[in-house]
């Protein structure tokens, strides 16, 4: 809806949106409503789409579930979970 209509009715919350927002400390549920919910409350809802893209972009070149590359983020300054051990 919102990339075809310009409509914002949530953020889409898929495994790289979860992952990310948890390690980035946005988010403490497991939940991807709940996620979800937490992210909306976060961001104003004309970005809801354009982070969701963002965050599944990022999730898949630099904060990858198995190895993630802290050492090209351009976020590990803001992340908890920077190279986390």
């Amino acid at each position: 809806l919102a990339h075809a209509f310009g409509i914002h009715m949530g953020v889409t919350v898929d495994t790289h949106v979860k992952r990310l927002s948890q390690r980035l400390g946005l988010t403490k549920h497991p939940d991807p409503i709940r996620i979800e919910r937490d992210l909306m409350l976060l961001l104003p809802q004309p970005d809801w789409e354009n982070w969701s893209i963002r965050l599944v972009y990022h999730g898949r070149a630099v904060c990858n579930a198995r190895n993630p590359s802290c050492d090209l983020c351009e976020l590990a300054d803001l992340c908890p979970s920077a190279n986390a051990s």
